[in-house]
């Protein structure tokens, strides 16, 4: 069954000149029967991972195996076929994620207090009705609006907490300033709620606010959530100077996510910093942070930091190896690729498979 399916999903040309054991077409079919594979696991999250993959990958022949697991057991599976056949431009899994959007725990009389494990169940539930509320937003976008907006009067507060969030990543001001301006709370469980929030929200108008925070913050964990929100802004230049100060900080937690968070800024400081970490520093996990960082800003890859970092012993830098990866010349991607389609680690191994599959796809 396996065979038939990547017979009918992939049928692409061998790479003129690739010196590889494996040509591209070859290197295409290993990805996605790894995909396909991944799809029958026994982790939930592990066939949510490969349901996204083959959406992201792109090809509509996927869209009936997609189909097939919006009826899964776990309803993050659903939400996830849902919205990667959503990106194959079939719309058959929104009924799934309005389904569970709507589908609110009950609540009994105020006088009754809940059991523990009535508690637990409903925080189950509504976490998985956040998922879909997310899925829903990234699928509908703007169109979503009406219905976050409903959803800002749910009977619960986290719903009514991650209807504000959506909003606020679709671009809708006022409610980007209440995270913002929590920024400057003077408690710090508030100030480390508002920077882990703009992390998910990834927008640039949150950058000064971040940036002034991090100028006077003490505080070790609300400065990694706003690093974190940095690096995920497309644009923070306003930021780069507390950045580039940060990046020397003694602390190497610190240092590693300012490092991060200055990918992408084409500033000629930024750029001297970023080729110096990744010339002259011997931690591989700084030195492919740094060239993921000038890639972004137009720099030309580095195959020697990529394939040291491919071979690291930590899954996380094989990981970010396989993004930097991804921007690589197909001649230079896949044979590094090919190995990290034989990584040990699932999440390295179906990263490399999503990557082989775009490029695969080029035409």
């Amino acid at each position: 069954m396996v065979a038939l399916l990547l017979a009918a999903l992939l049928v692409l040309p061998a790479l003129p000149g690739q010196a590889q054991s494996l040509s591209k077409s070859e290197l295409g079919r290993k990805a996605l029967k790894t995909v396909v594979d991944h799809l029958k696991s026994q982790d939930s999250d592990v066939r949510a991972l490969a349901a996204s993959i083959l959406g992201e990958a792109g090809n509509k022949a996927a869209s009936g195996m997609l189909r097939n697991m919006l009826g899964d057991r776990d309803k993050y599976v659903r939400v996830a076929a849902a919205r990667a056949l959503w990106e194959l431009g079939s719309p058959a899994g929104m009924k799934t994620v309005l389904g569970i959007i709507n589908d609110v725990p009950a609540q009994g009389p105020i006088t009754v207090t809940n059991t523990p494990l009535v508690e637990l169940k409903i925080i189950s539930q509504n976490k998985i009705r956040e998922n879909a509320m997310e899925a829903y937003a990234g699928m509908k976008g703007e169109k979503a609006s009406d219905l976050l907006y409903k959803l800002k009067n749910d009977n619960y507060g986290p719903i009514r907490d991650a209807a504000a969030r959506e909003l606020a990543r679709l671009g809708h001001d006022d409610e980007l300033a209440q995270f913002t301006e929590a920024l400057g709370d003077e408690d710090e469980g508030i100030r480390y709620q508002g920077a882990s929030v703009l992390a998910r929200v990834c927008n640039s108008a949150a950058s000064g606010p971040l940036a002034k925070l991090l100028a006077g913050e003490q505080s070790m964990r609300v400065r990694i959530a706003a690093l974190d929100a940095l690096k995920c802004a497309p644009e923070k230049k306003e930021a780069a100077a507390e950045l580039l100060k940060l990046a020397e900080d003694q602390n190497p937690t610190i240092k590693f996510k300012a490092v991060a968070a200055l990918g992408g800024i084409k500033d000629p400081k930024v750029k001297e910093k970023l080729s110096a970490v990744a010339t002259e520093t011997r931690d591989i996990r700084l030195r492919i942070t740094a060239q993921k960082g000038l890639m972004l800003a137009g720099a030309a890859p580095d195959l020697n930091t990529a394939r040291d970092a491919l071979s690291a012993a930590s899954a996380d830098i094989r990981l970010e190896a396989v993004s930097v990866i991804a921007s690589f010349p197909a001649d230079d991607a896949l044979p590094l690729l090919a190995q990290a389609l034989d990584d040990q680690d699932t999440r390295v191994k179906l990263a490399g498979a999503l990557q082989t599959l775009k490029i695969a796809s080029r035409k």
